[in-house]
């Protein structure tokens, strides 16, 4: 990578992420992204302060290619992290306009789409008392909105009458359909057109 733009560009691509998103991160717009790409002009003070941070690498990268010992930028992707009404309303909006709101992000090692975004778990309707899988209150899991919701998934989904989404395994009988919580506390849910399937959850993360 011979230029600052080719870096930046190239970090962008391996993140998944689009100028949009880059430039409110780091407070300028996506048109200032689309300079420094082009090699028009070069990032300084706090953006580039914040490209450095949000890339995961240093400065000393950005501008002149030093390698970082450390750095994750080739092995992580990082996800938005939105709200339980974005997640209800994901199928509604155009996907860039949801995840171009937040600022908030996780880093992943899965194999996700470009649409894909994480949430917080909220109760404790997917916490097992039996053990594996679980999906504990304070949790965030992480979801492509782009796989395939089969029977035994946890997915993402929006009930009819609601504005949240919730998260739930599906699971199917014959001609029925079921969001059924990991929690026996909690009443399975059927489906009878009342639902939508907003993602596939990938993976699960939380602090022990």
């Amino acid at each position: 990578m011979d230029t600052i733009g080719q870096r930046i560009k190239a970090l962008r691509k391996v993140t998944k992420t689009s100028q949009k998103a880059l430039g409110k991160f780091c407070g300028v717009s996506d048109v200032a992204v689309g300079y420094w790409e082009k090699d028009v002009n070069a990032p300084g003070g706090e953006a580039l302060s914040k490209l450095a941070k949000y890339f995961n690498t240093s400065i000393d990268y950005i501008l002149y290619g030093t390698e970082f010992e450390g750095s994750l930028i080739t092995k992580m992707l990082r996800v938005p992290v939105i709200s339980w009404v974005q997640a209800g309303a994901f199928t509604e909006s155009r996907p860039d306009e949801v995840l171009s709101e937040t600022s908030k992000w996780v880093e992943t090692s899965l194999r996700i789409s470009n649409n894909s975004f994480a949430l917080e778990v909220k109760g404790d309707s997917m916490t097992n008392p039996y053990g594996l899988p679980t999906i504990p209150e304070g949790a965030t899991v992480i979801v492509d909105p782009d796989a395939e919701p089969t029977h035994g998934k946890i997915v993402v989904a929006r009930l009819g009458g609601t504005d949240e989404a919730t998260v739930k395994k599906l699971v199917l009988d014959g001609h029925q359909k079921f969001l059924v919580p990991l929690n026996p506390r909690y009443p399975n849910i059927s489906i009878n057109g009342n639902c939508v399937i907003i993602g596939v959850v990938k993976g699960v993360q939380y602090e022990l």
